[in-house]
């Protein structure tokens, strides 16, 4: 059985990082100890600090999706959204330090902005990713934090025919949370691999699909503080809440049933000639849908309520326990349309001449997303009492106590114009990213004397990425501007069943289609449609120049390492619209021009019985986002004659870094290390929003003030002094078989880090917040794996445990910020391949992922206590499946 890992073939020498020869230790061929030596083996081959994932065999990563095998790896941790691993963070850094590479080049992306979404990549497809924790200034591009890059097989690597066949069904243990939506899905994957004329031509084809339900439980508590700063009374004459305790001001809780399904068609062509060319041709088409919907039940607390007044008491008790009388209760129908496309091409040629190697490489890549928001309300049609209860822990929902009303009976309910005078809401986000680059490279190998090598290169790149959001409003027929009572009654056309709510103390409330209802006639009505949030509506066009030298140079027989310099000049452009006093909209566009110089000098030495230590000191950069580069500006001339106003940076420059890393590393048998790493990234170049001088010469002033000066101030994204961000990792992979033969088939994988910074967090319009700390760091990141393999027989238990971190999120087409609690989550695999007989290939898996249904919790800090503020559950995600290789 040969596995995808590559490392087996001649080829990995000119595609993996540069190092010492092959250990000469015997590698497992198959399974889980085939992955670990290889990645190994990588890890110990590399000329800095590399950490490494290999597919177990053909299309089977070790775990069902990217971001996971990676958070697997030391000093990453992954972030769920909606319950599925997607984003990122390398040594304590959000997802935009870090840049992914897909087969060597930059990755378009569907979301909103630069950073890579990882479920959006098929694990079926993967047959290694590297992470570049010190720099490579050969890489066509780098990240602050640390670069990714994903690979897919190349057939001729594959020294035989291949044909592999996957099948899994998938199950949530919630069941069916919301009416008209499956709790069930299914994983496809078919891949053919073989070779032609004497091995000189290598064909890959492959499809996946997955089809995956998502189910939701929620309970958010809203604003927490004193009742007079939240505007909480006591009785109908409006007086204050004796003692003016802290409280919270409302609550939203519900369910979410998502059926997500993916379909990527994957072809590989490759050629070889005997004289020394090696040329391979990449394509990849993958379209991803999500389908969401929703029922929510909201309660308003504060007298802001847009229904009757209500007010409220506090219940003493451990918890806090809020009794409202005089009260409006509604119910929110979400809907969430996505439709991902991403297109990947990928053209490489290498011709090898003796000692001199020629590179080039053609790539072209773009993602397109059309996504539809919607939601539409209800409520009670006569005011209640009820009792609501928030956990004074983070371990479980929140629950409520309502008299005479059952929320699954639609008689009891009106469509309302509940927020803001209409009826119901849809958004529409467009969003597109192209990028396309050229790279060439020479590089001279002279042996293993003071000079190893000499490369030189340059890549040329071109980005766009273009946002458009539009909205449209409806008002109910016959019921606008109402909230109770004589609001239009619900249709019973509209109603398709209950949604089953006994985690709040509920029982269950009605729910139908918002996006179906707003295409029919009744009972919505049309009555505004155009742009939200201009200022959002931008493009950003990018021109990168890259070039490198890299020198490989030996000193004595113990010691290698290399010098390299990265030239990077930028051409960018930001174009959006300004908003004036009056909203009304005009272009606008900005940009700039600059070159940043990254060095690097990685050393590795061999100290002798299998140990190597390794130093990096480089310079490093990560590019801003691309929403921070918007050219949208919101100002105007206030009446103290001074220009103001708010938007993007078109000039923004990158964070910049200085690193310095060290590992320590002691091999022992195939597959099995144990390793410190240290690392210190000192920042120069950070990035804050601030208020900053603005020239608003040649902008458009309606207002009815002249200003003084056309000097005024921009709250707008800055290139600021930084602060630093450090760390250590340790890490051990042991093979059960080099310690005693007792304990052959088995093996642990396990890591932990430390990382700290003195960088402050930031909201989520990037404003400093002193109060949190840098996006994506967690004090502590740590994983393990155990595992047992033998005789066709395969166990794994895995854990993924990150402390508390701020993460940006993006809800409702806003960017949010959270403050989320530490995670433990649990994943479990079992499962057996026929070794011979008529059986023989043909495998059964089964796996059950987040094993204790562990909580995705949000807090909210206010007068020195912290509290709830989001507790998610997302259930237990079972597969059984089959695979069958020939």
């Amino acid at each position: 059985m040969v596995g995808m890992a590559l490392l087996a073939s001649p080829s990995l020498a000119q595609d993996a990082p540069a190092g010492d020869a092959a250990s000469g230790e015997e590698l497992v061929v198959s399974g889980i100890r085939y992955s670990l030596s290889s990645a190994a083996n990588l890890k110990r081959n590399s000329e800095g600090v590399v950490e490494a994932v290999v597919a177990e065999d053909i299309g089977k990563l070790p775990d069902i999706s990217v971001a996971e095998s990676l958070a697997r790896l030391p000093g990453i941790a992954a972030q769920r959204v909606d319950g599925r691993a997607q984003d990122l963070s390398i040594r304590g850094m959000g997802p935009k330090f870090s840049v992914t590479l897909y087969n060597g080049n930059e990755v378009v992306s569907t979301g909103d902005d630069r950073s890579f979404q990882y479920d959006q990549l098929p694990p079926e497809l993967v047959s290694q990713m590297l992470v570049y924790k010190t720099s490579d200034v050969s890489l066509s591009s780098q990240g602050l934090a640390g670069t990714v890059d994903i690979r897919t097989l190349r057939p001729l690597d594959v020294k035989d025919r291949r044909v592999t066949v996957n099948v899994r069904g998938e199950a949530n243990s919630y069941g069916k949370l919301v009416p008209g939506i499956s709790n069930h899905g299914e994983r496809i994957s078919v891949s053919y691999i073989d070779q032609f004329a004497d091995d000189h031509f290598g064909i890959a084809l492959g499809y996946t699909h997955l089809g995956s339900p998502v189910e939701k439980k929620y309970f958010n508590p809203w604003d927490f503080g004193t009742a007079d700063d939240l505007w909480i009374l006591s009785n109908a004459a409006g007086d204050p809440v004796p003692g003016n305790p802290n409280m919270v001001s409302g609550f939203e809780t519900g369910n979410q049933s998502i059926d997500t399904s993916r379909d990527t068609f994957f072809g590989s062509l490759d050629y070889q000639s005997d004289g020394g060319v090696r040329s391979t041709f990449n394509y990849m088409h993958s379209t991803f849908n999500q389908h969401m919907r929703g029922t929510e039940v909201l309660g308003v607390i504060a007298a802001w309520s847009p229904g009757t007044m209500p007010w409220a008491s506090v219940v003493p008790g451990a918890d806090l326990v809020e009794h409202v009388d005089n009260g409006t209760l509604g119910l929110t129908f979400r809907g969430n349309d996505r439709r991902d496309k991403i297109d990947t091409l990928n053209w490489n040629t290498k011709v090898e001449m003796d000692s001199v190697t020629l590179g080039f490489d053609l790539s072209w890549s773009k993602a397109d997303r059309v996504e539809t928001v919607a939601e539409g309300y209800a409520s009670n049609r006569n005011p209640v009492s009820y009792s609501v209860t928030f956990p004074s822990d983070f371990n479980s929902f929140g629950t409520m106590q309502v008299t005479g009303l059952d929320f699954s009976d639609p008689s009891q309910f009106s469509l309302s114009t509940f927020w803001w005078g209409g009826g119901a809401y849809r958004a529409v986000a467009d969003v597109s990213d192209e990028t396309k680059s050229a790279r060439l490279s020479l590089r001279k190998d002279w042996g293993d004397g003071a000079l190893r090598y000499f490369e030189l290169g340059a890549t040329y790149a071109e980005r766009s990425k273009a946002l458009a959001y539009l909205g449209a409003d409806y008002d109910l027929v016959g019921g606008t501007g109402c909230n109770m009572g004589s609001c239009l009654a619900v249709p019973s056309g509209l109603v398709l069943g209950t949604a089953p709510m006994q985690f709040n103390g509920l029982g269950g409330a009605f729910h139908f289609d918002i996006l179906s209802a707003l295409t029919g006639s009744t009972p919505y009505t049309l009555s505004y449609t155009g742009n939200r949030s201009p200022t959002w509506n931008w493009d950003v066009n990018e021109k990168i120049f890259t070039g490198f030298a890299k020198l490989g140079f030996g000193l004595g027989s113990n010691w290698k390492g290399t010098l390299g310099l990265q030239v990077v000049h930028a051409d960018q452009a930001g174009n959006g619209l300004y908003v004036d006093y009056n909203g009304a909209r005009h272009p606008y566009s900005d940009g700039a021009k600059y070159t940043d110089f990254l060095p690097s000098l990685t050393l590795v030495g061999d100290l002798g019985t299998n140990t190597k230590l390794r130093l990096g000191v480089s310079r490093a950069a990560a590019r801003p986002n691309m929403s921070d580069m918007r050219g949208g500006i919101s100002a105007a001339v206030g009446s103290d004659l001074r220009w103001s106003g708010s938007g993007g940076n078109p000039r923004l420059k990158p964070w910049l870094s200085t690193d310095i890393d060290l590992s320590l590393e002691h091999y022992f048998g195939a597959g099995s290390y144990v390793s410190v790493a240290v690392f210190d990234k000192e920042i120069s170049r950070a990035i804050i929003t601030k208020d900053v001088a603005f020239d608003f010469t040649g902008f458009t002033n309606p207002s009815p003030f002249t200003p003084s000066s056309p000097i005024g101030t921009l709250s707008t994204p800055t290139n600021v002094d930084g602060g630093w961000v450090r760390g250590v990792e340790f890490t051990v992979a042991l093979d059960g078989k080099a310690l005693t033969s007792a304990l052959d088939g088995f093996g642990v994988n396990a890591s932990w880090s430390i990382t700290d910074s003195n960088l402050p967090g930031t909201n989520s319009d990037g404003t400093v917040n002193l109060n949190t700390s840098l996006e994506g760091l967690s004090h502590h990141v740590a994983s393990a794996t155990l595992y047992y393999e033998k005789a066709g027989f395969q166990f794994r238990i895995g854990e993924r445990y990150r402390s508390g971190f701020t993460a940006t999120r993006h809800n409702a087409f806003r960017f949010v910020m959270d403050t989320i609690r530490p995670e433990l989550i649990t994943d479990l695999q079992a499962g057996y391949t026929f070794q011979g007989g008529p059986l023989k290939g043909l495998g059964v898996l089964f796996e059950v992922n987040n094993v204790f249904d562990e909580p995705y919790v949000v807090t909210q800090t206010a007068n020195g206590q912290t509290v709830l503020k989001e507790y998610h559950q997302f259930g237990r995600q079972y597969l059984l499946g089959l695979s069958y290789k020939f």
